[in-house]
């Protein structure tokens, strides 16, 4: 018996779903290193796989440093091989060709040995998705991160661990720090640069920007501090929750030094470069301490107090309080990097 497939509009079975990698099935953090989107790329690929019935394969642009073999060790150490087709794997060094170009699609296409028109490519990049659906496969432009479209019920909390609840919510907030990671990062390139007399302007008006926008704004007072008075109800004890809201604030004088040093910085002041430095170290220093002791010991004690429903109104209160869409922010990130010569994949 064949195995099953998914007609689309025009009548045509589906029979391979192909997938992007960074910033679709997770987040790259560095080289060759994926962290999967928890819960939502385990929930996906099971379900195309072992639901729907859809073979899965993965095609993705490897930069010159990072080889095949790195490739297909990165989604092994994921978890992602067990849910690809043995042939589903597309490398751009082994095709010959990269995205968006129409020539790897057609490769990938052959390569698990079905038409072009029953593959369909998931990407969160349009150019790419474009690129496949002008090599004649369906395409689907997915949300980066996920919007929680995955989430149809409440999910019950999986076994825990000394640093883990298992909750829905700890693993999404989690994923944020991947991106607040990278922002730490960028912090530290630039004051590296600063040390060396060399003043990054643009990426130092990125990092004031993000602070000031996305970090405090969203981060922390629409989505981690609408958990706390819910932490509260539960049983909470206030004191354990005293460091992080002070941690926060700490965090906001430091982006209000930035911001302050960088409009005189611009003002001709050159003193100013100093202080933002200092500042930005500031912010580095306790930035790294900060995540891992929400990661690794506050959510895991709120998780704990928390029922399935809290879990999913946690969720929902963030889907409808935090970015409507967060590719802008992400983009001013990857410029950062990029011009501080930052490569995470």
């Amino acid at each position: 018996m064949s195995s099953p497939t998914k007609t689309d509009e025009a009548g045509k079975p589906i029979e391979v779903i192909f997938f992007d990698i960074r910033d679709t099935l997770g987040e790259v953090d560095r080289p060759g290193h994926l962290v999967p989107y928890k819960p939502s790329t385990d929930s996906l690929l099971k379900a195309i796989k072992g639901v729907v019935g859809i073979r899965i394969g993965v095609i993705t642009n490897l930069p010159e440093g990072v080889t095949a073999a790195d490739g297909r060790k990165m989604l092994d150490e994921a978890g992602i091989t067990p849910y690809l087709d043995p042939k589903g794997l597309v490398i751009n060094h082994d095709a010959g060709a990269s995205k968006p170009s129409a020539a790897i699609y057609r490769f990938a296409a052959q390569q698990v040995g079905v038409d072009t028109e029953r593959c369909m490519y998931v990407s969160e990049n349009l150019i790419e998705v474009i690129g496949a659906q002008a090599a004649g496969m369906k395409a689907v432009l997915k949300p980066c991160p996920p919007g929680r479209e995955f989430l149809v019920a409440p999910l019950p909390a999986k076994p825990s661990t000394e640093t883990s609840s298992g909750r829905v919510f700890e693993l999404i907030f989690e994923e944020e720090h991947l991106l607040a990671k990278r922002i730490v990062d960028s912090a530290v390139k630039i004051v590296q640069a600063l040390e060396a007399k060399e003043t990054p302007l643009a990426s130092m008006n990125i990092l004031v920007y993000l602070t000031k926008y996305f970090v405090d704004p969203f981060h922390h007072r629409k989505e981690e501090e609408i958990l706390f008075p819910l932490a509260l109800a539960r049983g909470m004890d206030s004191s354990k929750l005293t460091l992080t809201i002070t941690e926060h604030d700490q965090g906001r004088a430091y982006f209000k030094g930035m911001e302050t040093a960088l409009a005189r910085l611009i003002k001709g002041d050159e003193r100013a470069a100093s202080d933002f430095r200092v500042c930005a170290n500031g912010f580095i220093e306790l930035y790294k301490a900060h995540g891992k002791y929400e990661n690794d010991v506050l959510f895991p004690a709120i998780g704990k107090l928390l029922t399935d429903s809290d879990d999913s109104l946690l969720i929902n209160l963030v889907r409808q309080r935090g970015p409507a869409d967060i590719t802008p922010y992400l983009g001013l990130i990857q410029d950062m990097e990029k011009e501080l010569g930052i490569t995470p994949a």
